[in-house]
């Protein structure tokens, strides 16, 4: 692994333990779960954009060194970078959105079946989801823990 790439997740780490880091050890201070869960998403979200941003970084680069310096090799690993990091750019937004229908499909679901626990399940995922989204900057990455 390449310094920029190593750069990308390191700093990832360090802005999501304090933020992420933070909420989590306040959450199992109160003894809130969904607290400590934003945290530790927050977290897992940083480490994710650290390491995408990375990525991106570190193909660019090696495409235009490889470019620059006619070293296929080079220019192929940087596009091979490129086009995993856009695979996991793809992979990550289609699970939020099943996340984010699923969850709304659950507070559906709980309101006609007058069912609380459902309703509270799916606003649960959901408040994960915008809370995350507006602490971070970046990919949100999630746990679904809906069903268990």
């Amino acid at each position: 692994m390449n310094k920029i790439k190593k750069f990308g997740i390191v700093t990832g780490a360090i802005v999501g333990g304090l933020i992420g880091g933070t909420l989590s050890v306040i959450g199992k201070v109160t003894k809130i779960k969904i607290i400590d869960d934003i945290g530790e998403s927050v977290i897992d979200s940083t480490i994710l954009t650290g390491s995408l941003a990375g990525n991106i970084a570190s193909g660019t680069s090696d495409v235009l060194k490889g470019k620059i310096k006619h070293d296929e090799k080079l220019t192929s690993d940087g596009v091979k970078d490129l086009k995993d990091t856009g695979e996991q750019v793809v992979d990550n937004f289609v699970n939020n959105y099943k996340l984010i229908t699923n969850s709304g499909g659950d507070i559906l679901l709980g309101v006609k079946n007058k069912n609380l626990h459902e309703i509270k399940g799916g606003i649960k995922s959901l408040v994960k989801v915008v809370s995350v989204g507006i602490l971070t900057v970046g990919a949100i990455k999630i746990k679904d823990d809906r069903k268990g």
